[in-house]
């Protein structure tokens, strides 16, 4: 049997949370879909004419849940937040977060954005997974203080400028630069389907990248292409 694809599986998601929606009479809500779900969803939903909106918890987020045939705005999304506090000089990080709620049981998509600073972190959840993590005295070997609600400044995501210098805009060249593999490894990665261009998966090793396409490459990060780049005097571009 063949494997749905993620555009599939989604579209299957969403017509079987429409018609129990439509049923009751009664907006739907999913859990948590990452930026390539919100884009198939987006897709799906437009075609077929349906009012929806996402929501994460904050305007700086990423994850978020889809509500179909939403009423009376945001406040009725079932998002719970927790404010988790520790000491500065433990820096702990998106991961060490992720990796003990996900050690727990609990399930990626019961999960927001996790969005860290100096000293604390604000941390977007359902109810399933509200439950389990508010009682949480550690993250790792690092004790914390659990907040109910967002108690600090919300961490805004921003993107840091990298440079590079690659032989063209092909994207087996530009997975290459960013992730240090070979271009033989990165046709690999690529074909493997961990690649995303603008939230669609791309397997595609030759496409050429335009400026302002978003780059998601799965154990790496999200990338912008800021520019077309400037020639050197190898011929080569450096963007």
């Amino acid at each position: 049997m063949k494997e749905l694809s993620v555009r599939d599986t989604v579209r299957l998601r969403i017509g079987d949370l429409l018609a129990v929606s439509e049923k009751r009479r009664k907006p739907g809500f999913t859990a948590f879909l990452n930026e390539s779900e919100q884009h198939y969803a987006s897709e799906f939903l437009k075609e077929q004419s349906v009012d929806f909106c996402f929501w994460g918890g904050s305007e700086s987020c990423t994850r978020r849940m889809l509500c179909v045939f939403p009423q009376n705005g945001k406040e009725n999304f079932p998002i719970y937040s927790l404010t988790f506090t520790f000491r500065s000089a433990d820096s702990l990080s998106h991961r060490d977060f992720l990796g003990s709620f996900l050690s727990m049981g609990i399930n990626r998509d019961q999960i927001g954005d996790i969005l860290t600073a100096d000293g604390y972190a604000v941390v977007f959840c359902t109810k399933t997974a509200y439950s389990l993590i508010s009682e949480l005295k550690k993250i790792g070997r690092t004790g914390v203080t659990v907040n109910d609600g967002i108690i600090r400044a919300v961490p805004e995501l921003r993107f840091t400028e990298q440079s590079a210098v690659v032989a063209s805009l092909r994207i087996d060249c530009i997975v290459s630069a960013v992730s240090g593999l070979s271009r033989e490894k990165s046709a690999d990665y690529i074909k493997s389907g961990h690649f995303m261009l603008n939230y669609e998966v791309c397997t595609n090793v030759s496409k050429l990248i335009c400026v302002g396409d978003i780059l998601t490459m799965r154990g790496y990060g999200k990338f912008v292409l800021a520019d077309g780049g400037t020639e050197t005097k190898k011929g080569r571009l450096r963007i």
